[in-house]
């Protein structure tokens, strides 16, 4: 009997470690999750902690196990070559990916909201993290792309203003050159474009690739407007009775006097003043990008707080001295509604 009690209080200690690792690993992930706005390394800190807190948990254990002691060594040898296995086969993927998140967010390559492309892959930046960033692509779909793979591919970065925007499209040799060249200008002005020029790319056996190219604005409309574009060269041509049709398509068919062009149709009803579809495909990445400039915005006004308080402290004359408390009330109020707003946008996207 009393072999049999020894032997449930050597288990005790044990007992008790187990039960202190899990109260802990229960309190990290409770006080995790009741963080308000989490920062970007939320996920990477949580899981460290947890991490750290099982390994030093199972050490311990191992460590007060009633066993002897050659076995407690064998179990540590067992478990350290675990985790060395584990660290060298990871270790290449994590550390190449936690350079290469390191450098592209000192560089400043790119922002929230930012329009890039990487490979075949063309989105908007919603997140950037550590080890990773996060794009919403043209279908409202999002994508997780290794920070290690942009790092060692080229990126394309759409400007925000003054963008180029083109297509091409292939005519035949009977048509003139001028006549193809003003018509296609005429489209891009008509899409809203500036300064369109249009480049011959290729003489074809039995057609000429032409390109027209405008620039646009405002990038958040790059989609449509690319789409509108395409959509007022067909009208126009078709309007200046030039046929958008394979000359080697025409060759092979007996009908000299048809031509391929629809009739023209006029719109009856006024369009409605609707959301663009940028607005609507990527709405999480345009509100990454408006809840970075607030924060930008919060670093400005902090700066000039602190330029007042200093000018507060020099100044002697007591009105001036009201003139920048007011100043300073005023910066205050404003930050404080711009910190509202960051918290509610980061509320809708939790939703």
């Amino acid at each position: 009997m009393e072999k049999l009690i020894d032997k449930i209080f050597s288990f005790a200690e044990p007992g008790i470690i187990l039960a202190l690792l899990i109260t802990a690993m229960l309190l990290n992930s409770w006080f995790f999750k009741r963080l308000k706005s989490p920062t970007k390394s939320y996920h990477v800190t949580r899981n460290s902690i947890t991490a750290f807190l099982f390994l030093t948990g199972a050490l311990a254990i191992i460590l007060t196990l009633p066993i002897r002691q050659e076995s407690k060594g064998q179990i540590l040898s067992f478990l350290g070559i675990i985790v060395s296995a584990g660290i060298a086969l990871s270790s290449t993927t994590v550390l190449g990916n936690l350079i290469a998140g390191i450098m592209n967010n000192s560089m400043k390559r790119f922002g929230n909201g930012d329009l890039i492309k990487v490979g075949d892959l063309q989105g908007r930046v919603v997140k950037r993290s550590v080890f990773h960033t996060e794009l919403q692509l043209e279908d409202s779909n999002f994508v997780t792309i290794p920070n290690l793979h942009i790092a060692s591919n080229p990126v394309k970065l759409t400007r925000k203003a003054n963008t180029v925007i083109s297509t091409t499209v292939s005519l035949g040799y009977d048509v003139p050159r001028t006549k193809i060249e003003e018509a296609l200008k005429e489209a891009a002005l008509e899409t809203g474009l500036k300064d369109p020029y249009v480049y011959i790319m290729e003489l074809g056996d039995f057609s000429v690739v032409y390109k027209i190219h405008g620039f646009l604005k405002d990038s958040n409309l790059f989609f449509s407007t690319s789409s509108l574009l395409n959509g007022k060269v067909m009208d126009v041509l078709h309007k200046k009775k030039i046929e958008i049709v394979s000359p080697t398509f025409m060759n092979q068919r007996r009908a000299d006097e048809v031509n391929f062009i629809p009739e023209e149709t006029t719109n009856a009803k006024p369009e409605k003043e609707e959301k663009t579809p940028e607005e609507l495909i990527f709405n999480e990445a345009l509100e990454a990008a408006e809840i970075e400039k607030k924060k930008n915005n919060l670093k400005k006004l902090d700066e000039r707080k602190q330029d007042l308080q200093k000018k507060l402290k020099e100044e002697k004359e007591d009105k001036q001295k009201e003139v920048i408390k007011a100043a300073i009330t005023r910066i205050e109020k404003l930050k404080e509604q711009i910190e509202t707003h960051i918290e509610e946008q980061n509320e809708k996207q939790k939703e």
